[in-house]
């Protein structure tokens, strides 16, 4: 075990430093000011289960010496896309298709970095619990070989470049309790991505044990599907911003522990379609936002 975690490391890593500590079972050196690169004697950590390199201004591509790492349990590299004290960011870049070697890997953290293209292939980590890639630049479509990680208990792809379905496989994340999409529609700066697109697969009925789902600021159409009253454990629901249609299904009164309901900026149509009664009576309901246009008894109202 060995803790430097905020101890004001402002340095590279030097090239031989991780073959020091081939029996160490935990390192943490985040949130520091470390620059450079990863150096390759990072495969050198051979009984390592949890490494933490989050906070920091590291960049460029995480090596593939990485999935030498066979014991590891939880990796951080989050957050190294910010400024040190001189000035300068740093911008991991790269995932090695080396990482899909870490069968053992139960949390890995990727968000708020500069990582681009598409997707990694993570489908062989079947002990993953919490997989964290917010805050990139990843883009294409959501591989539907993800359906295969019913270990799963948090998703977190938001605020990305994707352009993608949620692939109707999903439905066998059992374990899945959050689902974070939001935000990955564009269009700025001459860039245009889709977002999360097309139809709510009816499919995330099946994932019980789920309490948060964000996808709004995307591009889902078609109507709201009723399946999503089948999950009893929802505390929050934000469909915000999208093109979705009525009407508001009255199986969400169903969602007995639902806190948070955001239905604003859609294309529900007031004259038609309401919030039904009973949602707005759920007990521990909080906050429920829709369009001006919507009747709501219950309602702050977007106008």
């Amino acid at each position: 075990f060995l803790n430097l975690e905020g101890v004001g490391m402002a340095s590279t890593i030097p090239e031989d430093f991780f073959s020091t500590w081939p029996h160490l079972k935990s390192l943490y050196l985040n949130d520091n000011d470390i620059t450079g690169s990863l150096p390759k004697s990072i495969g050198d950590l051979g009984s390592i289960e949890v490494l933490w390199l989050g906070g920091n201004n590291l960049g460029g591509s995480i090596v593939p010496e990485i999935g030498e790492l066979l014991t590891l349990k939880d990796l951080s590299l989050e957050s190294n896309y910010r400024e040190d004290a001189a000035g300068k960011r740093g911008f991991i870049t790269t995932v090695p298709l080396e990482i899909g070697r870490l069968t053992n890997l139960e949390v890995l953290s990727l968000a708020d970095n500069t990582l681009s293209g598409q997707v990694p292939k993570l489908d062989d980590l079947i002990s993953l619990r919490q997989l964290r890639l917010s805050g990139n630049f990843f883009e294409g479509q959501l591989p539907p070989a993800w359906g295969k990680l019913e270990m799963l208990e948090e998703l977190d792809l938001s605020f990305n470049w994707l352009s993608s379905t949620i692939p109707a496989e999903y439905g066998n994340m059992i374990s899945l309790t959050s689902l974070s999409l939001q935000s990955n529609y564009n269009d700025k700066n001459g860039y245009f991505t889709w977002g999360i697109k097309d139809k709510l697969p009816p499919e995330l009925g099946e994932l019980k044990n789920l309490q948060h789902l964000n996808l709004g600021n995307n591009y889902l159409t078609g109507t709201l599907i009723t399946e999503i009253g089948q999950l009893y454990q929802l505390q929050t629901m934000d469909l915000q911003n999208n093109f979705l249609e009525g009407p508001i299904p009255y199986e969400y009164s169903n969602n007995v522990y639902m806190k948070n309901i955001f239905l604003q900026d859609n294309n529900i149509d007031g004259e038609s379609y309401g919030m039904p009664e009973e949602i707005c009576r759920l007990p521990d309901l909080e906050l429920a936002r829709v369009d001006c246009d919507v009747s709501c008894s219950c309602c702050l109202k977007t106008c």
